[in-house]
């Protein structure tokens, strides 16, 4: 019995199989798809005349119509509409020919469209809309169609909860941005990433785009979701004048991102307390998606005039950065602090003041890991820190208050924090800004011989970078030349060769000037030394040490 529904079977499914594979064989006719993509307006007439369904779609859904407007041909459009051509059909990512038409800023296309009744609001499989990609490719006039047609100026993209306004600010296209304006934008809204159209103004340094905004009834002190300002935002992505104007339109002076003032922002280089806040808000750059990672900072000659307009205006100038961070965070976290045998004497910077974010930016960039360096081997004063530094001292600034690892602004001026790999080089190569920085804060009455967590000083710093005229101003004003750190190195030891981040920096020239200068070269090992124990427990205290 079972052999015999067995053979049944079998005699049935044969004529089914080739049921099947007849079907599809025949599949549908894509001539007219084919004809259209190759833009062979000859062979569309014959076929229409042939009758060949109209709409018949690729394994992909798109249909003649979709080539069409991908190739902006109006006139085979408008044979096809006339054929029965369905204006909304999509193909697989929801990309429907109006999209393709508002992507070519093709008005002629989109009217043609509209007029057949495509509807303006079916979006992508992303949510992006017609309106969006109309406010990116910038044709008001196809802007306008789509708007009189019902489109959702609010509509957001699915992911990143952009709109239609955001883009049209961060290409710019002003009239686009005027017309979203009229048609209801809300000028109010921010992206899944905390980022509202004003913020994209501010990226793009664009005065004439927010002065549209803030008359459409943005607040210059309205704050991002997650609480971030626009001021100091626009301090960080390098835009002076476009800060200035939002201090002479009443942005708070006191305004933070991410726990940064705005005048730390003015004063130097933030970028090492905002790496978690970039990483939350990515950095490829992408329209809702981020903004390039790590803000590019003021220039030079704009940093002083900033500082003083929002000194003038009540800024804090003892404000402290409330969160942890440290230098090199690309090894991780650490919990060693200073004592981390892969930093150069720093640990956590929770509570730098906008006096030791200038101090630090005074000793930027001198070649290796540090910067850019001129030709003739010395450091190229990029930052006015000096300036700056006797700006926030003037307008009250405490040098004694230190980041949580204990390092006054005078250590990171004269070169603590900083790691240096130079393969060869007999000395550091010179620091204009750090010489000067330091003779300023010591005139102003820094602890010459302060120590950290670690028990580094600031000439322990300027030994890290081989930086032998900051090493003799120290020495002149009373530093400890034979001062010890946590594993016993003095000055000269970290001058003979040291480990800097993961290399190994050595300065033999910086090392024979400081025993130039009356160092006892006797006191502790050699780095070399030092680094072959690097792993092992430490045999020689910083405070009571033996030779």
């Amino acid at each position: 019995m079972s052999g015999k529904v067995i053979r049944l079977a079998g005699s049935w499914v044969l004529p089914l199989l080739a049921i099947a594979g007849l079907a599809v064989a025949a599949g549908p006719d894509l001539r007219l798809v084919s004809a259209a993509a190759e833009q062979d307006k000859a062979a569309v007439r014959a076929l229409l005349k042939q009758g060949v369904d109209v709409n018949a779609a690729r394994a992909d859904g798109a249909t003649a119509l979709l080539w069409a407007a991908h190739w902006d041909d109006v006139e085979t459009a408008d044979l096809l509409l006339r054929a029965g051509a369905k204006a909304n059909a999509a193909d697989d990512h929801g990309v429907t020919p109006l999209a393709r038409a508002a992507e070519n800023a093709s008005d002629a296309m989109v009217a043609k469209l509209l007029a057949a009744k495509a509807d303006p609001n079916l979006a992508q499989t992303s949510g992006l809309t017609p309106l969006m990609i109309a406010a990116r490719t910038g044709n008001v006039r196809v802007a306008r169609l789509l708007l009189v047609h019902g489109a959702n100026v609010n509509a957001m993209v699915k992911e990143t909860k952009a709109t239609a306004l955001m883009w049209a600010v961060a290409e710019p296209h002003p009239d686009i941005v005027q017309a979203l304006i009229e048609g209801g934008a809300d000028v109010h809204r921010s992206t899944a990433k905390d980022f509202t159209p004003l913020m994209y103004a501010a990226r793009n340094g664009d005065i004439d785009m927010a002065k549209v905004l803030i008359a459409a009834g943005v607040n210059v002190n309205e704050a991002g979701a997650d609480g971030t300002h626009v001021l100091p935002f626009s301090l960080v992505h390098g835009q002076g004048e476009f800060a200035m104007f939002l201090l002479e339109q009443g942005a708070d002076p006191n305004g933070a991102i991410d726990g940064v003032r705005a005048l730390h922002a003015a004063a130097g280089s933030v970028n090492t307390w905002l790496g978690d806040w970039f990483r939350r808000h990515g950095d490829n750059g992408s329209l809702g998606g981020g903004f390039v990672g790590g803000g590019r900072g003021l220039d030079a000659n704009r940093r002083v005039r900033i500082v003083n307009a929002l000194i003038e205006r009540g800024a804090d100038v003892n404000a402290r950065i409330p969160k942890s961070a440290m230098f090199m965070s690309y090894i991780g976290y650490p919990k060693k602090g200073a004592f981390e045998p892969f930093a150069c004497g720093t640990g956590d910077l929770y509570g730098a003041t906008p006096l030791w974010v200038a101090a630090y930016a005074a000793n930027g960039g001198v070649g290796g890991f540090g910067g850019d360096a001129d030709r003739r081997g010395e450091n190229v004063r990029l930052e006015s820190s000096t300036e700056v530094i006797e700006t926030l001292l003037a307008a009250g600034a405490d040098l004694r208050l230190t980041t949580n690892d204990g390092s006054t602004p005078l250590m990171v001026a004269a070169g603590l924090g900083r790691a240096t790999f130079q393969p060869g080089l007999q000395r550091g190569r010179r620091s204009v800004g750090a010489e000067e920085a330091v003779n300023v804060l010591l005139d102003a009455g820094a602890d010459i011989n302060a120590v950290n967590e670690a028990d580094f000083t600031a000439l322990h710093g300027a030994a890290f970078r081989g930086l032998n005229e900051v090493i003799q101003i120290l020495v002149d004003r009373g530093a400890n030349i034979d001062a010890r750190d946590y594993r016993g190195r003095t000055p000269y030891r970290l001058a003979e060769g040291s480990k800097q981040s993961f290399q190994f920096q050595a300065y033999p020239q910086t090392a024979e000037f400081i025993k130039s200068l009356g160092a006892n070269t006797r006191l502790s090992i050699p780095g070399t030394v030092h680094e072959r124990l690097r792993d092992v427990s430490a045999f020689i205290g910083g405070s009571n040490p033996q030779p």
